[in-house]
């Protein structure tokens, strides 16, 4: 069984070496054969046979960085109790790729995102994340949406 503090550090590498880094080799070390990934904006980008499981997690972090080559997360707190570590994080990024069903717009996006990982035996298991979608896709330059 892992402590708190070491399951902040895998948390931490997930965002800083896996994501930042695009170490998806990492992923193997990190994240459960059987991950849930609960996801909003996954769920509009990757179809749900896409998004399940270790593949799906892959998948998801593969897709951030094509709609956003120079993606980077910088992370701003982290609260680990038992088996979860909460985090907030900001997100940045060109949106170079098609993303959500959007086309590439060219803008730069900033965004402050809030994530709960769940951790059983050194790896993430679950995975909840909360953002400000209408604002990524204001940032984007989604109008029609913002309309309706």
């Amino acid at each position: 069984m892992t402590t708190p503090e070491e399951n902040t550090e895998i948390v931490r590498r997930y965002y800083e070496e896996a994501f930042n880094e695009e170490r998806t080799d990492l992923l193997d070390e990190l994240i459960a054969e059987d991950v849930v990934n609960h996801d909003p904006l996954s769920d509009e980008t990757l179809t749900a046979e896409e998004a399940r499981g270790f593949e799906g997690f892959r998948r998801h972090v593969e897709v951030a960085h094509e709609a956003f080559p120079d993606a980077t997360v910088t992370i701003e707190d982290t609260i680990a109790e038992g088996d979860e570590v909460a985090v907030r994080f900001t997100f940045e990024g060109t949106h170079e790729g098609r993303f959500g069903g959007i086309e590439p717009t060219g803008n730069r996006i900033s965004g402050s995102n809030m994530v709960f990982m769940r951790l059983e035996d050194g790896r993430i298991v679950e995975r909840w994340e909360e953002s400000d979608d209408l604002e990524f896709l204001r940032q984007i330059g989604v109008r029609e949406v913002l309309a309706e």
